[in-house]
């Protein structure tokens, strides 16, 4: 539970980043001060839901052009996650295939290096 809460936390921070990052006919979230992230919770709740239920049946399904393009593809699916929480979000917009594979690629490694830096703080 302590992990899911760490990951809901990172990826929230995660998403904040990435729409000051990216211009707003890219990636854009509504809202001002709390209520900016309030829909930064919703939507990483979402994405973490979204990633916990939908993705690894897609990436079974997937597995072979996965295989073929050495893991290429998965750049790919997590654009489409990302498409799939934009479409049930309201307060989250992304503009364009580019603003869904730059996007799901920034939220990644920052999400990835925000966890790695909370993890190892409190070991």
């Amino acid at each position: 539970m302590k992990n899911m809460l760490i990951r809901i936390i990172t990826l929230t921070l995660a998403i904040i980043i990435v729409t000051y990052l990216f211009p707003d006919n890219m990636i854009h979230l509504k809202g001002e001060g709390s209520a900016k992230l309030l829909s930064a919770l919703l939507t990483a709740v979402i994405l973490a839901l979204v990633n916990m239920i939908i993705r690894p049946i897609v990436k079974v399904l997937t597995l072979p052009i996965n295989i073929l393009t050495l893991g290429l593809f998965s750049l790919i699916i997590n654009a489409v996650m990302l498409w799939i929480v934009d479409h049930f979000v309201k307060e989250f917009s992304v503009f364009g295939f580019w603003g869904y594979f730059l996007g799901a690629l920034a939220i990644s490694i920052i999400n990835s290096v925000l966890y790695k830096l909370l993890t190892n703080k409190q070991k």
